[in-house]
């Protein structure tokens, strides 16, 4: 009986194009693998991408991130909401007066340090808060912002064990200044008690040791 030819030729045809997408399947699991099992590079502690912060392009957007960076205790926001030119801390009366020591050469790496050790000290993963009240913005003759408010911050933290209360309280002052890419940081910063007894600068005094 002779083979019919059409037979032979659809076949052949058939077989052609199942070997083609076969190949095309395999470039394209090539392309799209290529990405697929590399190890990720881990996030740096601290600096969790997806924790609120926003482009500081407005001088109020500062004090939000402050507080995004309070509540997720995320570092490298906070240090992104202090200007790398000429940052100064000036602690509360009574903060410097039991231990003037610490606060000779206090600078932007201090900050750094002391949120670390309160971050490595927490004790939960939420309900650190820095709550505002009695706000007020002024105009600089620099071209800045003053920024006042009165604050209560807590932090969750294991050492209650040492006395060390889990909220502060007291008023700060925050000069805020625009950088040359047109974002806003604070620059000076003075904390004051307001009455408290225990102030933000004593969480600082009280992290900034391991």
């Amino acid at each position: 009986m002779q083979a019919c030819p059409y037979l032979h030729t659809g076949m052949k045809n058939t077989n052609t194009f199942l070997r083609l997408a076969v190949l095309l399947l395999s470039f394209g699991l090539m392309a799209a693998g290529c990405g697929i099992f590399e190890t990720r590079t881990p996030e740096e502690p601290g600096a969790g991408s997806g924790s609120g912060f926003q482009q500081p392009d407005r001088a109020e957007v500062v004090i939000r991130n402050l507080q995004s960076a309070i509540a997720g205790l995320n570092t490298l926001n906070y240090m992104r909401s202090l200007s790398e030119d000429g940052f100064s801390f000036t602690p509360s009366a009574s903060a410097f007066d039991n231990d003037p020591q610490i606060w000779q050469n206090w600078s932007r790496q201090s900050e750094e340090n002391y949120f670390n050790n309160m971050r490595g000290s927490a004790q939960n993963q939420s309900g650190h808060a820095l709550v505002l009240s009695d706000e007020e913005r002024t105009p600089l003759p620099t071209g800045g912002e003053r920024y006042t408010a009165t604050y209560s911050l807590t932090i969750f933290h294991n050492r209650t064990g040492q006395g060390i209360p889990t909220v502060a309280s007291g008023t700060f002052i925050m000069d805020l200044v625009q950088g040359d890419d047109g974002l806003w940081s604070v620059q000076n910063w003075t904390d004051s008690a307001g009455g408290s007894q225990f102030t933000w600068s004593d969480f600082k005094v009280t992290f900034s040791r391991d």
